[in-house]
């Protein structure tokens, strides 16, 4: 199957380009197809055509959590993301009981091993419970624990050696030796922590490569206290950043645009309300109250965001990000802070056919996962 006549999203910009797709894979991208080529055609005159959306950072939508969900109600997940052109997700799971934690892991392992409909589950992104209870967040205090290699492990076993993220707060007794052990094998974020930037340093060192939700559950930028933010500047690591106007101010947004683009991931930390409307729902075994699309726990703690990637890309172009880096950050960035930018994140050949085609106002009209139309 060939796509031609849209302007196309390569190499981080649009181009009148044409491509073809043979079975899961590009396997042709040219400035334009011969006329002898032009069987099994799309034409996709006046469309954009954009790689698939990647959130690494999602614990639920249309009212399930991947903390507690059974393999049919992932799919039912996974159908939602690919309905807003997210084609890979890695499922996330939070700080809860550890043995409801464990089933977890075995039924994201059953999901993805069953290769569920609509978005592909990449792996996990395991978000607890080895987080600072002084900037917890929505995360139920009474389960976080110290670093453990064991529980780790085992989590991880349970998975099918699926994790591929961790977060982990770096004031941990014991979280360096921790970082060095495992991030040759997965990325290991800096998360739910009031670590100063000389702690952050040392962890990076060590070999983390990543941050969690940047701004959000960490200590502000001070001019004399720069804290991971000023660890994020001075250092090649990725940057998670929640786009939902909720979480961060949008002139915040632009400010890390313009200062470190290349750093930088559209993540939802979208929760079970994504999707649906207000109304009372659950994270993490607590309450959480949804109003004007804003999710908090009952003591107003921001408890995850009700947004999709889709959405949060379309709100950084409206707050004035250039749109070339917002879908950089939806796509290919993400796409490398998990090692996996060799088979998505972008349009290229020998890459994962996984597109989005939206009219000239970025409304999704086609969705292809693998080049088949989802």
């Amino acid at each position: 199957m060939k796509f031609i006549n849209a302007e196309v999203f390569v190499d981080g910009k649009f181009q009148k380009v044409d491509f073809e797709v043979k079975e899961d894979k590009f396997t042709l991208i040219k400035d334009g197809l011969t006329s002898d080529d032009h069987k099994d055609c799309v034409d996709c005159e006046g469309k954009l055509i954009l790689p698939g959306f990647i959130d690494i950072h999602s614990h639920g939508c249309v009212g399930y959590d991947f903390i507690s969900a059974n393999v049919d109600e992932i799919e039912k997940m996974c159908e939602f993301y690919a309905s807003n052109g997210i084609t890979s997700i890695l499922a996330t799971t939070m700080t809860i009981d550890p043995e409801i934690h464990k089933q977890a892991m075995r039924n994201i392992k059953e999901a993805i091993d069953t290769k569920v409909k609509g978005s592909r589950i990449v792996g996990i992104n395991m978000e607890g419970p080895f987080l600072g209870v002084d900037k917890r967040g929505a995360h139920d205090p009474k389960f976080l624990m110290d670093i453990d290699n064991n529980f780790f492990d085992e989590l991880n076993q349970l998975s099918g050696n699926n994790i591929r993220i961790v977060d982990i707060d770096p004031k941990l007794p014991h979280s360096n030796e921790f970082i060095e052990k495992y991030s040759d094998s997965l990325t290991v974020s800096l998360a739910h922590t009031s670590c100063t930037y000389d702690t952050a340093n040392k962890a990076i060192e060590s070999g983390a490569s990543h941050v969690t939700h940047l701004f959000n559950a960490m200590n502000g930028l001070h001019h004399r206290e720069p804290g991971i933010v000023g660890a994020v500047s001075d250092n090649d690591v990725h940057a998670e950043i929640i786009c939902d106007g909720i979480h961060i101010h949008p002139s915040v947004i632009r400010l890390m645009f313009k200062a470190e683009s290349d750093k930088l991931i559209l993540i939802s930390d979208s929760m079970c309300a994504a999707g649906l409307e207000d109304g009372i729902y659950e994270l993490g075994g607590q309450k959480v109250i949804v109003k004007d699309y804003k999710a908090t726990l009952e003591d107003g703690t921001i408890a995850g965001s009700t947004v999709n990637v889709y959405e949060a890309l379309k709100r950084a172009i409206h707050f004035g990000v250039p749109k070339e880096k917002a879908i950089l950050s939806a796509t290919m960035i993400p796409a490398k802070s998990i090692k996996a930018e060799d088979q998505i994140g972008s349009i290229a050949v020998g890459k994962k056919a996984d597109f989005v085609i939206l009219d000239q106002d970025y409304n999704i009209e086609k969705v292809y996962r693998d080049g088949l139309l989802i």
